[in-house]
């Protein structure tokens, strides 16, 4: 999508479409004329937009407004279930294939073990091709219109292989066309922590929880622990090695050192080599494990002129009692916990599809000075 040109009458079209479906799915049922207005769109070419969309499926008329003047003008909102879209994470441990709806909520998902093996590397594609047939037979496949891959990973500049990963022993895996060729839908691929940040944009929109003055800290804390720099509308840090601050003299990382932040505090190192996400891990985390966060915290606030930090991925179930020893561990740092919730990577991982096929919400933010 980012060769759309607002000169062309047929990208200006597809980026009002999109507009439409992102201002449906903020406020729910609207008239046109209400849609017009909050979009400053003209209201012809506003009801014909909506028009389209009905005859697509993707919006329905839901019955009439109260009004004192006149005729009572028709509510129309999106239909969840119109269309759908994979959102696949490879994690460290587990891999997660979901089936989102229009408002990323997650209709199926299942897990499967994440292959590291290099030699089984065809294998465990197979694997994840295996689990998103199964998941996508759960609707009608006309519906289904692309996939995005979440991993933490390096990703080449068209989106769509796999270059590095730190967990897995892979190089220039061209997944996106594998999954296209299977699936007969289009695909992305994207380094999972920046796909986190895009997605507590849209679900933290009338917040300023990533606004500030100065850069903020992005932490993913699940099963692996990646970081990002979130700079107003750009978001930095795909090769950083935050996961290997050394913040202990414990803990057997890897990598093969000692004392690094994921080997102390990572779910799978809190879990015991366990598949238990973070939500159901918070009762193990020791005042070691706090300190050992707060340590890298306070490395990377220092490092990067930083005063605000948002913990996401699993982490974003971080019970009040666990954020408040933290924060008391960094006096000087705003930490805040994403809004996400339990799937957030889910979320993060379908939201990345929806924003590239439906809402094109990226690109939009780059355009907004132009619209």
């Amino acid at each position: 999508m980012s060769d759309l040109k607002l000169s062309q009458p047929k990208s200006a079209r597809t980026i009002n479409k999109a507009r439409v479906l992102g201002c449906l799915r903020t406020h729910k049922n609207l008239s046109k004329a209400e849609i017009a207005r909050i979009l400053d769109l003209n209201k012809v070419s506003t009801g014909e937009i909506v028009d389209s969309l009905i005859e697509e499926g993707l919006v329905t008329e839901t019955g009439k407004m109260e009004s004192t003047n006149g005729r009572k003008p028709t509510q129309v909102s999106l239909v969840a279930d119109s269309k759908f879209v994979l959102g696949i994470d490879i994690g460290k441990k587990n891999t997660t294939v979901a089936l989102c709806n229009l408002y990323c909520q997650s209709v199926h998902f299942e897990r499967i073990p994440t292959n590291t093996d290099a030699k089984k590397v065809e294998q465990f594609v197979v694997d994840i091709l295996k689990s998103c047939t199964r998941v996508s037979r759960l609707v009608d496949p006309k519906s289904l219109i692309g996939a995005s891959v979440c991993v933490g990973a390096t990703i080449s500049e068209d989106g769509r292989t796999i270059k590095s990963c730190s967990y897995l022993p892979w190089r220039d895996i061209p997944i996106a066309d594998a999954i296209e060729q299977v699936l007969h839908i289009q695909c992305i691929v994207k380094n999972r922590t920046y796909c986190l940040v895009d997605a507590e944009r849209v679900v933290s929109l009338s917040t300023d929880l990533l606004k500030s003055d100065s850069p903020i800290i992005y932490i993913e804390w699940g099963e692996s622990v990646s970081m990002a720099l979130v700079c107003q509308d750009s978001v930095f840090g795909e090769k950083n090695n935050f996961a290997h601050l050394k913040v202990a003299n414990t803990g057997l990382c890897e990598c093969g050192k000692i004392g690094c932040l994921e080997a102390n505090v990572s779910s799978w190192v809190l879990g015991g080599n366990s598949s238990l996400h973070m939500a159901d891990l918070w009762d193990r985390v020791t005042e070691a494990t706090l300190d050992a966060m707060a340590k890298a915290i306070f490395i990377s606030v220092q490092i990067v002129g930083s005063d605000k930090v948002v913990i996401g991925g699993e982490a974003s179930t971080i019970p009040d009692n666990i954020l408040s020893s933290l924060r008391k561990r960094c006096p000087y740092v705003k930490i805040e916990r994403s809004m996400l919730g339990e799937k957030a990577n889910i979320k993060a991982s379908g939201e990345a599809a929806l924003d590239r096929w439906v809402y094109l919400t990226s690109t939009l933010e780059k355009m907004k000075d132009l619209l």
